[in-house]
């Protein structure tokens, strides 16, 4: 039976299983035998691909659709997640995955990860979580929406708490009336996810280097500094760092009722490269 195509997002895994399963209906089939119907131009091409030892051309992906007997539609999706994993760039990758989740049957399939992309996509949404709590919060998405900087919809903050629903991160008591933050958390185990963290923190160090603009220093603290470490002390300050995270989190955890929300950002990146020959 043909694995369906939507319920993919890594496209070398859907040609394993395609494969596999063509395989399991015409036992003779080799990586040859298909190479040569699908005009491949060398034998173990897809066993390559597969493997990631290749890419797939946008040439290539057309032949071997058709050898594995996609349609219109789930070959357009295959092109897609083949765009996807080849991206060159952070912003292209983005492109082609939101040209997957605008796919019906993969966002019915996929509701959480399209869920965990749209929260970590969107900075905003953890700060609309703590705010949903905060003992002044009226109720309307307006009171949100005016306290946030930079400023966001009400539209937005009806997304974001529809969001956080769907996750499971709040919940409404029906008692009070008032809404209570849950202790679930994101995964970022998939492949969706790990994309919208990049794009979290980007957006992240963004506001940090506009807060230098906006605020003043009595409002804020930002500190930098420029240090040279072997491979064995670079190890150690991450380990610090990740002390240091933790400590922050913890006390996090001890505050009962925020007055205002903050962004707490820690980088730790290499400046210099080896030389390349």
């Amino acid at each position: 039976m043909k694995p369906d195509i939507f319920t993919y997002l890594e496209y070398r895994v859907f040609l394993k299983d395609a494969f596999e399963a063509l395989k399991a209906g015409s036992p003779k089939l080799s990586y040859r035998t298909f190479a040569s119907k699908a005009g491949f131009s060398s034998p173990n091409f897809l066993q390559m691909i597969i493997q990631g030892q290749r890419n797939l051309s946008s040439t290539y992906a057309v032949s071997a659709a058709k050898a594995f007997k996609l349609n219109r539609q789930e070959t357009e999706f295959f092109q897609y997640l083949v765009g996807y994993d080849q991206a060159k760039s952070l912003d292209e990758k983005n492109l082609f995955y939101q040209k997957i989740l605008k796919n019906k049957r993969y966002a019915t399939v996929k509701t959480l990860d399209k869920s965990q992309y749209e929260f970590f996509s969107h900075w905003y949404i953890p700060v609309v979580r703590e705010l949903l709590t905060h003992k002044d919060f009226t109720g309307e998405s307006a009171w949100i929406a005016e306290r946030i900087h930079p400023r966001i919809t009400a539209a937005q903050a009806d997304s974001a708490r529809e969001i956080l629903l769907k996750l499971g991160m709040v919940r409404l008591d029906e008692g009070t009336g008032k809404w209570r933050l849950t202790d679930a958390v994101v995964s970022t185990a998939s492949e969706a996810a790990h994309l919208a963290m990049r794009n979290y923190h980007m957006a992240a160090i963004q506001l940090a280097h506009d807060s230098l603009k906006v605020f003043t220093p009595s409002e804020r603290d930002v500190r930098s500094v420029t240090i040279g470490l072997s491979e064995s002390a670079f190890g150690e300050l991450k380990a610090k760092l990740e002390n240091v995270w933790k400590e922050v989190l913890d006390f996090a955890a001890t505050q009962q009722q925020a007055d205002a929300v903050y962004q707490v950002n820690l980088q730790l990146f290499p400046l210099t490269r080896e030389r390349r020959t």
